[in-house]
């Protein structure tokens, strides 16, 4: 058998291509050893960014935790101020209410010693008086309730004091306070106790007084104050009449006055109505005023008020007045209503009353 022949150039290219095969698979064994070691020594870095991010991530945990903490105190604290600013407000609202009432009470008392500082000065005048006065005089004139006027001024001629019951109006409007309109609008703005201090006022005051104090004993009265609505001065005795022999009636009538405090509008309508509700009904008015109505018998809402509409309001008025009644006028003049005087005149003369117009210094 013939033997096979050997090419020598087929197996010099089989050795040289398993040695590249060879050549490769210990190239890619290189490579993939180093991909391992980079993917390993990557893995160990993540590993430690890991753990390095896991325990900031627990330190940050612990901090907000902390921050909440203090957060909650905060919140805590702040209401806890809160209620202490609110207890503060609350205490500082009651010391400046006691402090009020505190000043109240001065004024009051300071006012009561003012009046106890007259009454003692007119309880020497009267002393002096009645050193000089013989026995006789002085029991003649013994009243209930006395009035101390300035030095002699404390007469008055032309007003009628008569009848059985007398009924005394007094206007208590904003007009009292002042003789010129300026000054009017001026007090208005002032306080209660000051309003209660204006001269015009305070003549009125004491002209009512003086007209209580000289009522003759056993006459009953009641006294009205009026402005847009009519009341009597001692709560609770509206439709009744007082009694002159009574200390307390009188008393209470002149504190009464004294608490009037002057405002608002004018409206006879409401003065002369009242009347009507005493039964029996006066048979003699006393009307203490300073001019013509400003108001109807319901309220007009206007601010101004011509003379013609305050004419309008003071004959309307009229109707309300009782028959047979006569009316004594005490005018305090007000500037600016010069026909006041002539109407007043006329209702005293058609009534049978008197009109007066008393000086500054009286009574």
């Amino acid at each position: 058998m013939k033997k096979r022949a050997l090419t020598p150039f087929s197996l010099a290219f089989l050795d040289i291509m398993f040695c590249g095969f060879g050549a490769v698979v210990l190239l890619v064994m290189i490579l993939n050893g180093e991909v391992l070691s980079k993917r390993e020594a990557q893995s160990a870095d993540l590993r430690g960014e890991l753990s390095r991010a896991t325990t900031l991530e627990e330190i940050a945990r612990k901090h907000l935790t902390e921050i909440k903490q203090k957060v909650d105190t905060a919140t805590l604290e702040e209401g806890l101020l809160k209620i202490r600013v609110e207890r503060l407000d609350a205490d500082t609202r009651e010391v400046q209410g006691a402090q009020s009432a505190a000043q109240a009470k001065i004024r009051k008392i300071r006012r009561a010693t003012n009046r106890l500082q007259l009454q003692k000065q007119a309880l020497e005048r009267s002393t002096q008086i009645v050193r000089t006065r013989k026995p006789e005089e002085i029991k003649s004139e013994n009243r209930p309730i006395g009035f101390t006027g300035d030095g002699q001024r404390q007469y008055l001629t032309g007003l009628k004091l008569r009848g059985n019951r007398t009924l005394v109006l007094l206007d208590a409007s904003a007009s009292m306070l002042d003789e010129t309109v300026v000054n009017v609008v001026r007090r208005k703005l002032m306080s209660p106790a000051r309003r209660q201090q204006a001269p015009k006022w305070q003549r009125a005051v004491r002209s009512a007084h003086w007209i209580i104090a000289n009522l003759k004993p056993g006459t009953q009265f009641q006294v009205m104050a009026f402005n847009t609505s009519a009341k009597p001065v001692i709560k609770g005795t509206s439709g009744r009449w007082l009694s002159s022999l009574s200390r307390s009636d009188l008393q209470a009538a002149v504190a009464g006055i004294r608490d009037l405090v002057p405002e608002g509008g004018t409206s006879l309508h409401k003065a002369f109505q009242i009347s009507a509700s005493l039964k029996p009904r006066p048979d003699s008015i006393i009307l203490l005023t300073d001019g013509l109505p400003t108001q109807g018998a319901t309220p007009s809402g206007l601010s101004l008020v011509t003379s013609d509409e305050r004419e309008a309001h003071f004959r309307s008025a009229l109707a309300r007045v009782p028959s047979s009644v006569p009316v004594n006028i005490m005018l305090f003049p007000m500037e600016g209503d010069p026909s006041a005087a002539v109407l007043f005149w006329q209702l005293a003369i058609k009534t049978r009353g008197s009109f007066i117009a008393p000086s500054r210094d009286w009574p």
